[in-house]
């Protein structure tokens, strides 16, 4: 009766998935199924690129390593090497790797890149995470690069279990921007004075990849109020013209201000219900720029307040956008938000039954 209710269940699941309109526009770069190295045992050197793995075995991924390694619990390394025919002309790649059982950190070309679950003497588990990071273009080469996975895996399955998508992405709204937003911002969790004041310094504040929760960026466990900052250039050739800035997802709640000035919050999207407010995290941001409040140089601070789980502004695109492309994005996110119930829905109950 259980396997018979979990096909029922993950055809209504097909079904939705396979008709859900993707906000983004991804375009893959780089096909990471297949065969990967692989050791069991935690050595931090081996997040080298120049780690000697002659030793090493070799297994498929995204497949649970029990297939190769019954019973084993315990840490865990993956490794691949791939190359790119070109770079992509945004700022930032994304790195989809499914869902990973318990907790993983990857590097690429010997840089971390992100981070999901916490690792003892913290340990979190995070196998129901789907795993998605940012990679700076700059990291990247033409020629030859090397990720690396670390994994620590409790108990049952462990590893790289499964993904839709799994590898290197570029988000073609990314492209379409005018201004390019995504990459490093400022960040803080202090709040002090006019924290979107120009004037207010933000010398000492972290820095922080936009988009991407703050948990996967040393933030395990924040909930509350942030701040994000990142100053910009408006080019000549877009004075005058009508402009729309796009925050792509945020989780939860968000308070947007250009030069100091109120511009947006999702309290005033079309989409935003009082009655429903914990369906805030699902809405897309897309504010309209007052012209008056554009200058040459610009400073964007925005506060956003994470309630539980995942916070900050976690998925693109981000940047800003011409009057004339805005609608077709807008189109192309409305079916999304208006099912994201529905798919989450589903979802849980599928894993009720992993």
């Amino acid at each position: 009766m259980a396997n018979k209710t979990y096909i029922i269940y993950l055809i209504i699941l097909l079904a939705f998935s396979s008709s859900e309109l993707k906000a983004s526009d991804w375009k893959m770069l780089v096909d990471l199924k297949g065969r990967w190295q692989f050791t069991v045992g935690d050595d931090p050197e081996w997040a080298r690129p120049e780690t000697d793995t002659h030793d090493w075995d070799v297994i498929d991924a995204p497949k649970a390593w029990e297939h190769y390694y019954e019973g084993y619990n315990g840490y865990a390394w993956y490794r691949k090497k791939f190359g790119l025919t070109e770079l992509p002309k945004t700022k930032m790649v994304h790195l989809f790797l499914g869902f990973i059982d318990d907790v993983d950190e990857v590097f690429i070309n010997g840089q971390k890149v992100g981070q999901t679950g916490g690792f003892f003497p913290n340990y979190e588990t995070a196998y129901d995470k789907e795993r998605h990071y940012l990679v700076p273009v700059s990291l990247l080469s033409n020629s030859e690069n090397t990720i690396v996975i670390r994994v620590y895996d409790e108990g049952r399955e462990g590893g790289i279990l499964r993904a839709d998508k799994f590898g290197l992405y570029s988000d073609l709204d990314q492209d379409r921007m005018v201004v390019d937003l995504s990459g490093m911002w400022k960040f803080s969790t202090d709040n002090f004075g006019q924290m979107n004041s120009p004037q207010t310094s933000d010398e000492q504040w972290n820095e922080i990849y936009v988009p991407m929760n703050w948990e996967s960026q040393g933030y395990a466990d924040y909930n509350g109020k942030a701040w994000y900052r990142k100053r910009f250039a408006l080019p000549e050739s877009l004075k005058g013209e009508e402009l729309y800035l796009v925050l792509g997802k945020i989780d939860d709640y968000d308070e947007v201000y250009l030069n100091g000035h109120k511009i947006g919050s999702v309290e005033e999207l079309d989409g935003y219900s009082r009655f429903q407010r914990n369906n805030a995290w699902s809405l897309y941001r897309i504010y309209k720029i007052p012209s008056n409040y554009l200058r040459s140089k610009n400073l964007l601070s925005v506060q956003v307040e994470d309630v539980f789980e995942f916070g900050g502004i976690y998925e693109g695109p981000v940047g800003i956008m011409k009057a004339e492309d805005i609608q077709g994005f807008r189109e192309r996110t409305r079916w999304q938000e208006q099912n994201s119930g529905w798919n989450s829905f589903f979802q849980e109950l599928i894993r009720l039954f992993d």
